[in-house]
């Protein structure tokens, strides 16, 4: 005869893990699941972003350098679906605040509301702790440090960037291993 306390047991043990499994398996399979091809459709909100970034000053801005292009052209190609769907959802979640607090998208919020909102996300990016590296491995890195690094390399490696802001010499005469740097000397740049 079958005790009723082990057979409700089991009942709920088998129970705990199905309900586990599944938000598992939903959670890995939203994570997996390409959804590439998208980014498009923001490319004007990545470009006021790029912009509050690097905005212009003796240099070009991130949006003259054409980064927006560069940043939809690396996540729709380069990027793993997990850093994608990150990505994606940055996106989403910025124009939400945006319509939630402003009333009213990114692109049309003044610059001052631009730079707060840029800075909130920047607080709330990874701390570089322990924490933040094992969330790194489970989750992928944060919207706004996937941002910040395409951002910086999309710009470098344009030609206004490669040629305004480093110090371009299309031909090096020679390869200095360690060398001295003057007061405000530019970095030095290849193609």
């Amino acid at each position: 005869m079958m005790n009723r306390r082990k057979a409700i047991g089991g009942i709920l043990a088998l129970t705990g893990i199905s309900i586990a499994s599944y938000s598992g398996f939903k959670f890995f399979y939203e994570n997996t699941k390409s959804g590439k091809g998208q980014l498009h459709n923001y490319l004007s909100l990545i470009s006021e972003l790029a912009d509050i970034l690097l905005p212009r000053t003796q240099t070009p801005g991130a949006k003259e350098a054409k980064v927006q292009d560069y940043i939809i052209s690396y996540m729709e190609s380069c990027s793993s679906n997990k850093e994608y769907n990150n990505f994606l959802n940055g996106l989403k979640d910025l124009q939400e605040t945006c319509l939630s607090t402003y009333d009213t998208t990114f692109e049309k919020c003044t610059m001052q509301q631009k730079i707060e909102i840029v800075q909130n996300f920047e607080n709330n990016a990874d701390s570089g702790g322990l924490f933040s590296k094992i969330s790194n491995k489970i989750n992928g890195r944060s919207f706004y440090t996937i941002l910040k690094k395409v951002t910086i390399e999309g710009y470098c490696t344009s030609q206004m960037g490669a040629t305004q802001l480093l110090g371009y010499e299309l031909i090096p005469g020679r390869y200095n291993a360690i060398t001295t740097i003057k007061s405000n000397q530019k970095a030095w740049a290849t193609k």
